[in-house]
């Protein structure tokens, strides 16, 4: 039986301590993810991934007692997109040999993000300058492109991905790996781990402000208008730091003029994002979600998941109705042969799909 000393004694510890969420976590082996000593047999543990091929061994230990870094989990040599670790299954979003594009069901489909092969491959255009894929920077530009000038350590975000200070971790806070793919906010870890870098936590907790969604179990590897991710957006303005749980807002943490400078005198002069489709005139035509281009929806809750029929007059144009994330075929990470239209698709050679006219559909 327990000493009544050191049930008083526990007693007072727990009450003094914060409290804390209690979230399911990933399941599985620690071993398969973590290192106790970065050494078996010694030799070290710790590696990163390289982009020619295979992995590099390192003496000096990786932070949280990790086998590998993000790079290291979520690349692959080869060319599947669902790849598997110690029993979990793992996205990846680099291969180094060229998945499919447009996703197409196949276990090389490429996911939701889009894949950082073609800025390897194709150079900058293509994909976002992620630090260990891209080549580094040492002097960062002081803004991204549509973004507005920074300082400081600022720079290595706001101004280039492709520095030590930032990397993978310049947009996702993973902190700890959320077990599940379904809805996601600040108690799931938010979508993605899309949480507010600005004000990552020095703990296990979660970023206080973040992205809210809904992902799809096989990251869209087979996407189609009944299973998708599903986004939010938010009509805006903003006013303080992904305080909306809008993924547009997450980009304009970069991209803010991109995002901001929509209207001149009541007219269009970018295209607009956090706007809701018109229940009018040339888009009455569009009815059923279509994964190739898809929009956001507000306050999305468990029961938004894969809903088939746009709400026109709700649902939102976002960023990514037109981009992906990581990286796609396409100049400017679109997800569709936008130049090539209305001839054949430089990167399928099949006649070019016309994005433009899901939305606008009297364009087509």
């Amino acid at each position: 039986m327990m000493d009544k000393r050191w049930v008083v004694f526990v007693f007072l510890v727990v009450g003094l301590l914060p409290p804390v969420f209690c979230r399911a976590a990933v399941t599985g082996d620690c071993s398969s993810c973590h290192t106790m000593h970065n050494s078996e047999g010694g030799a070290p543990v710790a590696h990163t991934f390289k982009i020619t091929g295979g992995v590099d061994f390192s003496p000096t230990p990786i932070r949280n007692l990790l086998k590998t870094d993000c790079l290291g989990c979520h690349s692959s040599a080869g060319a599947e997109t669902i790849g598997d670790l110690g029993g979990q299954q793992v996205p990846i979003v680099f291969n180094t040999t060229e998945p499919t594009y447009p996703p197409d069901g196949s276990t090389t489909s490429t996911l939701a993000g889009g894949n950082f092969h073609w800025l390897l491959s194709k150079g900058g255009a293509y994909g976002h300058d992620v630090y260990g894929i891209a080549a580094t920077v040492t002097t960062p530009p002081a803004s991204a492109p549509g973004g507005v000038d920074r300082t400081g350590g600022c720079v290595h975000c706001h101004g280039s991905l492709a520095t030590s200070q930032s990397g993978c971790e310049g947009c996702h806070v993973a902190e700890h790996h959320i077990g599940g793919n379904a809805f996601a906010d600040r108690e799931q870890g938010w979508y993605r781990f899309l949480g507010s870098v600005m004000l990552k936590p020095a703990n296990f907790d979660t970023s206080p402000e973040g992205v809210t969604g809904i992902e799809s179990p096989d990251w869209e590897q087979n996407p189609s208008s009944t299973q998708h991710n599903t986004y939010q957006g938010s009509i805006g303005p903003y006013s303080s730091y992904l305080e909306s749980g809008s993924i547009n807002q997450k980009c304009a943490g970069c991209h803010g003029r991109f995002h901001a400078e929509t209207l001149s005198t009541s007219t269009w002069i970018r295209h607009p994002v956090d706007v809701a489709i018109p229940n009018a005139g040339e888009f009455v035509g569009m009815t059923t979600y279509n994964p190739l281009v898809p929009v956001a929806r507000r306050n999305v809750s468990p029961a938004d998941a894969n809903f088939t029929t746009i709400t026109r007059g709700s649902d939102l144009v976002s960023c990514i109705s037109c981009h992906r994330a990581h990286g796609s075929p396409y100049p400017a990470m679109l997800r569709w042969a936008y130049r090539d239209w209305p001839g054949i698709d430089s990167h399928t050679l099949q006649p070019a799909f016309n994005g433009c006219a899901v939305c606008h559909t009297n364009k087509s």
